[in-house]
């Protein structure tokens, strides 16, 4: 059998080129639908930022899903190589396998619909604040579909409108892990690099969390990335969020603890302002409580 050119055209960018492995993997998924087979395409790839360094993120989606052995087969036949590893459980209805393909990784969420839905109602009805399906709906409302445009459709529909009590759950998770303000007192004037730089991280995400709750986004701080993008597309946060976060990171103690106290109240007053069914007097009262010597 003739091997299959997977090589890119000249002149095609990394994500027009993934786009065409990822169209390749869907075609040959489809013999295993019953006609009702939805495939999709997202991350990187459909917001035109992969580069050379990116994967190829889909999701396939049957009413009952194929064995392991079909699915292989058709990851073969769009010139994949053998699974290189899986995570989830198929007894659970959803699982993720990756292989190479063209010298990429190729990710592949394999779900059954009523599983799917079952995902997005954990956010969009039980509205969990803090789960890594943040990134499952945040990646179906960008995606774009290789198969089944109408059920790809659907479910953006769904994801259309933020929750409102979504919202409100987010604000108050993430306020509930407090800033140790009083121990950073004396954590800055200490041996203790490793401990401050966690407070810092911890911090930082929270805020993130915080942020997404006032401009109603989805977040998670699994595998999060491009964070200057995410402080792009925030409607109401701290001038210059992103690069002075990126910058109390790399700044000693002290300084960090400093411009972290000044950033944490501008986003505990936009908290304040836009969700004020949200109660942020605890959350300022230990931020009073750093006082450094």
């Amino acid at each position: 059998m003739k091997p299959l050119d997977t090589s890119p055209l000249p002149g095609l960018s990394p994500a027009h080129h993934r786009r065409r492995l990822a169209r390749r993997v869907a075609d040959a998924h489809l013999a295993l639908g019953d006609g009702t087979m939805l495939a999709l395409v997202s991350g990187s790839v459909v917001e035109d930022l992969a580069d050379e360094r990116s994967d190829v993120d889909m999701s396939v989606v049957f009413t009952s899903l194929p064995d392991d052995a079909a699915l292989q087969a058709a990851c073969t036949q769009a010139g994949g190589s053998p699974w290189i590893w899986s995570i989830g459980q198929r007894d659970s209805g959803s699982f993720v396998v990756a292989f190479h393909l063209a010298g990429i990784e190729v990710q592949i969420a394999y779900a059954t619909h009523a599983r799917l839905a079952e995902q997005l109602d954990e956010v969009l009805v039980r509205h969990q604040p803090d789960t890594p399906l943040h990134k499952l709906a945040e990646g179906l409302a960008k995606a774009e579909p290789l198969a089944g445009a109408a059920a790809l459709s659907a479910l953006q529909a769904r994801l259309k409108v933020f929750p409102p009590p979504l919202r409100l759950a987010m604000a108050r998770h993430w306020l509930q892990a407090a800033t140790p303000w009083k121990a950073m007192n004396n954590v800055v004037h200490r041996d203790a690099a490793l401990w401050a730089r966690e407070i810092q991280v911890e911090a930082g995400y929270r805020l993130c969390g915080l942020l997404a709750a006032v401009n109603e986004r989805w977040f998670t701080r699994f595998q999060f990335k491009r964070l200057h993008r995410f402080a792009a597309l925030l409607r109401q946060a701290p001038p210059a969020f992103a690069d002075r976060l990126e910058a109390l990171l790399a700044a000693p103690p002290l300084e960090a603890a400093q411009q972290l106290h000044g950033l944490e109240g501008e986003v505990l007053d936009l908290v304040a302002l836009h969700l004020p069914e949200v109660d942020v007097s605890a959350a300022q009262a230990r931020r009073a409580q750093f006082r450094p010597d």
